[in-house]
């Protein structure tokens, strides 16, 4: 039986103990990126959302489009989730470091803007811009899960080791 004296670490043990878990997940993070298919459909589906929304008007084919992609975003998403699973790594909804928090605001905003920008400019008369922003977001979309495939932003190490 072990005692409460030899359980005791030192600062410098407990910040290498740190240290070492903040690279076992960044290397676990880099090395579990999605299937490239599965993000492939991912990104298609929300694709096909934005360019929906930019193309619908009193309720044409084109909400048909919309709801199409948010029925496969959903199930490809699970799958997402699903995947993560089956390797032990747990991808977070919510954000839990102040850096995470700010990356997911800062693309939530390029996606809003990607979407109400789509529709909008449409409507003043570049009748291509539901195209483009389909296409911006779907190319960010998959850059983003490529890049933070959990979620959470993982500081890099410079070659000195420090974050």
């Amino acid at each position: 039986m072990m005692t409460n004296e030899e359980n005791t670490l030192s600062s410098k043990e407990a910040t290498e103990a740190l240290k070492n878990i903040n690279a076992t997940t960044s290397q676990v993070v880099k090395t579990n990126r999605p299937p490239i298919l599965l993000s492939l459909l991912i990104c298609i589906s929300y694709s096909s959302i934005v360019f929906g929304y930019g193309m619908a008007e009193h309720g044409n084919n084109w909400a048909l489009a919309m709801w199409l992609g948010f029925f496969f975003f959903a199930i490809s998403v699970g799958l997402y989730l699903y995947t993560y699973r089956l390797l032990g790594v747990k991808p977070t909804i919510i954000p839990k470091t102040k850096n995470s928090v700010m990356m997911n605001l800062i693309i939530g905003v390029i996606f809003a803007v990607l979407i109400i920008a789509g529709r909008e400019v449409r409507l003043a008369g570049f009748e291509f811009a539901p195209h483009l922003a389909a296409l911006l977001a779907g190319v960010t979309f998959f850059i983003t899960l490529q890049k933070y495939p959990t979620g959470e932003y993982v500081e890099k190490e410079n070659s000195n080791g420090k974050a």
